[in-house]
């Protein structure tokens, strides 16, 4: 059977490509996931800790693009506590300078995630949820499941129209103005992330708004326009926390129907 093909992989080819043709190096990888790299890293990064990652777990950080998080994480976890996914290898070539040699990054062009089950202790899915359709997304979500240990952590960012509604607004306008969009921008309404969760058997441990400061920062994070945050700040796109309660019925992989896609790097 032939391998689909997805609307991300084509969106962010076309992206990088142009970033890199545009800018330098460091700055066409920063504005390829969003910008504010240092920043963005850092609140992630609290987050996670927040949340209770010790160095001895294992994370896995699927569209982790040039490695904000993972720069952001590189003293706080142990030697081989990190996999990281992206469907660019020119991202994954920028993410892992600077990183420990035993941490592994996957070029995946499919919804897998490549690895074991019941191998790692969180798995975080940040501003990839943002960019796919629900049932992508919940695919996601059902390979998180198997990947995941009993009791562990899966935390994503989405948009809410609420507190993102920029987004949304410049998005309609370009299309008003017969312009072409970098990539699909997918809301998602709460009562569909607490569907989702009653169905893969998990619970919904916390979720906060985009504009909600609930991240304790310990030290002031500087982002690109100049502005500085201290104390306590929110991440700029609401955050949903799912524990882990039952494993996957079969403890296999979901996508078993056509040939894997991914290799390591």
């Amino acid at each position: 059977m032939a391998r689909p093909r997805f609307h991300f992989v084509r969106d962010y080819r076309r992206l990088v490509r142009d970033l890199l043709a545009k800018y330098p190096l460091q700055q066409a990888m920063s504005l390829a996931v969003g910008g504010n790299y240092d920043a963005i890293g850092e609140v992630e990064k609290q987050i996670l800790l927040g949340l209770g990652l010790q160095p001895g777990h294992t994370l896995i950080d699927v569209g982790c693009g040039s490695g904000r998080l993972a720069k952001a994480l590189v003293p706080h976890l142990g030697p081989g506590r990190y996999f990281g996914t992206d469907i660019l290898q020119e991202l994954l070539d920028y993410a892992r300078v600077g990183c420990p040699e035993s941490w592994q990054f996957a070029c995946v062009e499919d919804i897998r995630i490549p690895f074991p089950d019941d191998c790692a202790d969180f798995a975080s899915f940040f501003s990839v949820f943002t960019h796919l359709l629900h049932e992508e997304s919940y695919c996601y979500l059902l390979e998180a499941r198997r990947v995941v240990k009993a009791g562990g952590t899966i935390v994503f960012s989405f948009l809410e129209y609420e507190d993102n509604w920029p987004v949304f607004e410049n998005a309609y306008t370009a299309l008003l103005n017969g312009e072409m969009t970098v990539h699909l921008n997918m809301f998602i309404h709460r009562d569909v992330i607490a569907a989702w969760a009653q169905r893969l058997g998990m619970s919904v441990v916390d979720m906060r708004g985009a504009n909600e400061p609930f991240v304790e920062l310990t030290r002031p994070v500087v982002y690109d326009d100049g502005h500085c945050a201290e104390g306590v700040a929110p991440l700029g796109q609401s955050v949903c926390v799912l524990r882990n309660d039952k494993p996957a019925p079969d403890g296999r992989s979901t996508f078993r129907s056509y040939e894997t896609s991914y290799r390591v790097v």
